[in-house]
């Protein structure tokens, strides 16, 4: 009651307060009372006393900064700093009073604790209170492989592989992608599993003894490792389980290992056997031994990140409760369906770094798996139960437990897209420059926890990144603003933050399109480029699209023929198996200075040459048969074939013999060319043909408008000038007609 006369008491004076500060005069009022030496007085005096009340609290805050010699702007942010620590602080006082944390960090009051449904323990287990591991000295510092969280593939712990069919071989492949990852070690293991016979029949299902009957043994040093590997060994069925953490970290880590058999429990401490525990390798990768999980999705890839552990062999329940098409499925469903057991997974959020673990905790680790192997029997009742001839659902189980095994650990790489998966979930709309911020930030944050393997979210939480990004405060204090509790490594790089914020404000519509292109934040996986096969021929690799330009045999060869004949004549070089070296200029002599040309294209080169060498055996045989009749000159090329280039038609205009052919041209014809070219030269050139015809009474002009063309086609150009000027000139007396061209003949 004197709690909440307090609580009255203080906020009857904080509103009467707000109240009379409300009344006080404001802009040109304040200015006309303060004119009064009285009044100015009297605010003097409360100023400084109100000065004085907050310098002493900020003092005892242990908040730096004198307010009393600060200007108004610096008092009032230095105010909002001190009501943000304060906050932080109640805050965090209440959640821990009420036990409501939601982070790992602190452990959590479980409401009630696993037992045989017994008034009198659950009645003594709600007493129990456990102590959070707040200041807890961070693991990862203390091993002795340092946590790699570069954006490289990652590369199995293996340094032998028991239990295996083939060698151990550790190679690089490259996915559809182009991306770089090791092969499963145990691949080829786990894809010619065969569930043993013994694992596919039903026992009988005893039910397990209690805890207290049961031998316990935990698991510290390496000689204890040994002494628990000896009792295994002995064993055909295990049931196991992880305990990970994953705040302030990366990429996480495991922190507690529980295997259970019939007649005992091990809990193995994985922080202080990190490096020692591959030697479990033994028993997991035999595949006569039987592994029971519960939900191993994420045990797999924790077993091959932290301890180099592979699996062969497993049955996982979950994969079974699905097939059962059980309404829950977790773990606490199948112990009450099967055991009668309560399950309270409240220690699902406890700190497992903690050392040394609460009874309570251990209580718990030891319950995940000393039930298992009961509940793994009476589930393989019921998959029985359903089982027909066609199909056995024991080892359908196993063999989608065995599809979980082959699941590589992969380390998370940030691409363009990774922020657009946290703002669908966030249902908000952001235009150009809220998305630039919420990319960088996301990346600014992503990059710092690499370097300080911290977990994103302790950095800045989700929420917090979506409401800066939304707001986009012009100060610094503004960000500040939009982080309540202000998160410690926000404060020290608030610089970083405001910059990315002052490049989001000067994003417009206009260079949308760059900021598409900006890739200065992704992190490219290493490629590899001595792995792959350099070929010429070879265009997997190339990122233009080379299958429009390559030229098949179906193209128009015209097309493709139409520069002009440039005949290179080359020495292939030789190449050698080893590349030779020039101890002079250090340069190595290799296909790099080859210039590589197509097949086809080279077979478009040879029909170029050898119709230009056959041109030039024409030209020698015409040289030497000067008196062979008219047939045998060099035939003009046809439209359907080839086009020669206008070199090769130089070479035919020399070859052609004006004097040959006017021995074989009529007399007549060349007396035309000479009354034509006597017509051109005068004015009046049809008056002076017809005078010259009427002279001449013996002279018959030829009609060349009938003449077949077609037998002429394979002689000079020259008489084709001819027919057409004398066509021309047709044309010209016939103004009524339209002249028409001369075609030309095939």
């Amino acid at each position: 009651m004197d709690n909440d006369m307090l609580i009255k008491n203080d906020l009857k004076t904080v509103i009467e307060g707000t109240r009379a500060s409300n009344k006080l005069p404001n802009g040109v009022n304040w200015n006309f009372y303060n004119s009064y030496p009285k009044f100015k007085k009297a605010v003097s005096l409360r100023q400084n006393h109100v000065l004085k009340l907050i310098s002493a609290l900020l003092k005892n805050q242990k908040i730096a900064g004198n307010i009393r010699d600060k200007d108004d702007d610096h008092q009032f942010e230095l105010i909002e700093e001190g009501n943000d620590t304060i906050l932080d602080r109640v805050t965090h006082n209440i959640d821990t009073l009420n036990g409501s944390f939601k982070n790992v960090d602190v452990s959590v009051v479980p409401k009630a604790f696993i037992s045989e449904s017994t008034d009198n323990t659950q009645a003594a287990n709600k007493k129990r209170i456990l102590v959070h591991g707040r200041n807890i000295e961070r693991p990862q510092i203390k091993f002795k492989i340092k946590v790699d969280n570069r954006p490289v593939p990652f590369k199995p712990l293996l340094t032998s592989k028991p239990n295996s069919k083939v060698p151990l071989d550790l190679c690089l492949e490259t996915n559809d992608d182009g991306i770089m990852f090791y092969k499963h070690p145990y691949q080829l293991e786990l894809d010619e599993f065969k569930v043993p016979v013994e694992h596919l029949n039903v026992s009988k299902a005893v039910y397990p003894a209690t805890l207290e009957d049961t031998k316990f043994v935990e698991v510290y040093t390496e000689e204890q490792l040994n002494l628990m590997i000896s009792d295994l060994e002995n064993v055909n069925e295990l049931a196991i389980d992880l305990e990970a953490h994953s705040y302030r970290t990366y990429q996480g880590f495991t922190c507690l290992m529980q295997i259970s058999t019939r007649n005992a429990d091990y809990i193995i401490d994985t922080l202080h056997l990190r490096e020692k525990l591959h030697v479990l390798n033994e028993i997991f990768t035999n595949p006569a031994v039987v592994k029971v999980f519960h939900g191993a999705d994420s045990d797999i890839p924790w077993l091959q990140r932290d301890l180099g552990l592979y699996i062969v062999n497993m049955f996982d329940t979950y994969q079974a409760a699905k097939i059962l098409n059980f309404s829950r499925k977790g773990l606490d469903f199948l112990l009450k369906h099967y055991c009668n057991v309560d399950a309270d997974k409240a220690f699902q959020l406890y700190d497992w770094r903690t050392r040394p673990l609460s009874p309570e905790a251990i209580y718990y680790a030891r319950c995940d798996t000393h039930y298992l192997l009961y509940v793994y029997d009476m589930i393989k009742k019921d998959l029985m139960a359903m089982s027909t001839n066609q199909c056995n659902y024991i080892e359908l189980v196993f063999q989608r437990s065995a599809d979980v095994c082959k699941t590589r650990y992969e380390v998370n790489i940030l691409s363009d897209d990774s922020h657009l998966s946290m703002y669908k979930r966030s249902k908000k709309m952001f235009d150009i420059q809220q998305m630039y911020a919420l990319k960088h930030i996301y990346a600014w944050r992503d990059k710092l926890a690499r370097e300080l393997d911290e977990s994103p979210g302790y950095i800045l939480p989700n929420h917090m990144l979506l409401k800066i990004s939304e707001m986009l405060p012009k100060e610094s204090y503004g960000i500040l603003a939009c982080c309540s509790p202000i998160p410690p490594l926000v404060r020290q790089c608030l610089h970083e933050i405001h910059y990315i914020i002052k490049k989001a404000r000067e994003q417009t519509f206009e260079n949308a399109e760059k900021l598409n292109e900006d890739k200065s934040f992704t992190q490219d996986v290493v490629k590899h480029i001595d792995v792959d096969m350099i070929s010429l021929h070879d265009y997997s690799k190339s990122k233009e699209n080379v299958e429009e330009v390559l030229p098949t045999l179906l193209n128009d060869i015209n097309k493709l023929v139409e520069d002009d004949i440039e005949i290179v004549y080359f020495t292939p070089p030789q190449i050698s198996i080893f590349q030779e070296v020039n101890k002079k200029s250090r340069k190595h002599i290799g296909l790099t200075n080859i210039v590589y040309k197509q097949p086809y294209e080279l077979y478009l080169k040879t029909i170029k040459y050898n119709n230009f060498k056959k041109s030039l055996e024409v030209k020698d045989k015409i040289s030497d048969d000067n008196n062979k009749p008219l047939n045998t000159t060099i035939p003009m090329e046809c439209p359907d074939k080839l086009h020669l280039t206008p070199q090769v038609q130089e070479i035919k205009k020399e070859i052609t013999d004006l004097t040959s052919v006017n021995k074989n041209i009529q007399s007549t014809i060349m007396k035309e060319i000479k009354t034509d070219n006597q017509s051109s030269s005068t004015s009046s050139a049809s008056q002076n043909l017809t005078n010259n015809s009427r002279q001449n009474t013996n002279f018959k002009p030829h009609k060349y408008e009938n003449t077949d063309f077609t037998k002429f086609h394979n002689q000079s150009k020259d008489v084709m000038l001819i027919a057409k000027r004398l066509q021309k000139k047709k044309n010209k007396t016939k103004k009524n007609k339209k002249p028409k061209r001369l075609q030309k003949t095939v």
